[in-house]
């Protein structure tokens, strides 16, 4: 490659030097990190691609463990249904992986040794500070308590926030996280409860609903008062109903894209890729 290059385009698409990165998950022909995250790298005048790669759920252990043997794959990125599955094929758990019992990225170390850690929260967070409402000194309400809520709830407690009540449909799995949050985060008071806008600064959907046309609204918001700030966490083109409805009260947004950017930052510094 010529060192007087300048420009992303310049770089060869692929050659023998190129290092790989992967996304895993089934299925995987949905997921757009391969063309936003090759890009961020390209620009980074990285010789490096993410490819997509589609994992059975019958064969991942072998998958998984074939995929670490490659010599010129530098990282994985996960995706459902394995942030959870993956955990036992990394040497160390880095601190947010190992409150949330969960990773989404995992990376080879300079020793050959893998690491993980988990990013779903961190982009949220990302994205409500770029938004001006950093969770810290603020009262959250969580909406959902899957993957991308406690991965969501653990990063605003740990930014700082003074109190956070988590909801699910499963209320045996909201207990169970808001007693993790209060066991890490002691300063933050967690506690499961019932959907509410009252007393509460950030609102957070970590549910699917809203992601199929003609999904009903997570929880009523009626009249809000516009220093509230509403996040979702489905990618959508435009707002959500549930954001655009808080839109419509003068509140501040934040929709799965933000929190998508915001993501793949964190993921890209986690890859030593961007500073």
């Amino acid at each position: 490659m010529n060192a007087s290059m300048n420009n992303a385009e310049e770089l060869p698409i692929v050659d023998g030097a190129t290092r790989l990165y992967g996304i895993i998950g089934d299925p995987i022909a949905q997921v757009k990190s391969p063309e936003i995250l090759t890009a961020r790298i390209r620009a980074a005048r990285r010789n490096a691609l993410l490819l997509p790669l589609h994992v059975k759920p019958e064969l991942f252990d072998e998958t998984v463990r074939g995929l670490k043997a490659l010599a010129n794959l530098d990282g994985l990125v996960i995706t459902v249904p394995y942030k959870g599955r993956v955990v036992p094929f990394v040497d160390r758990l880095m601190p947010t992986g190992e409150r949330v019992g969960a990773i989404n990225a995992m990376r080879r170390e300079p020793d050959g040794s893998w690491a993980g850690d988990m990013f779903d929260g961190k982009g949220m967070l990302r994205a409500l500070r770029e938004q001006g409402a950093d969770p810290k000194g603020l009262r959250v309400m969580l909406l959902g308590a899957g993957g991308a809520g406690s991965a969501i709830a653990d990063a605003v407690a740990d930014a700082g926030a003074a109190s956070l009540i988590v909801f699910d449909v499963d209320t045996a799995k909201a207990s169970a996280l808001a007693s993790r949050i209060a066991r890490f985060h002691p300063a933050c008071a967690a506690k499961a409860g019932e959907p509410t806008v009252e007393g509460i600064d950030i609102l957070i959907n970590a549910t699917p609903l809203g992601m199929a046309d003609g999904d009903p609204l997570p929880m009523k918001l009626g009249k809000l008062d516009p220093k509230f700030v509403a996040a979702d966490v489905i990618v959508k083109p435009g707002p959500t109903p549930f954001l655009k409805q808080a839109q419509a009260s003068g509140c501040r947004i934040v929709g799965g894209r933000a929190m998508i950017g915001g993501q793949v930052s964190e993921l890209l510094q986690f890859f030593g890729i961007e500073r």
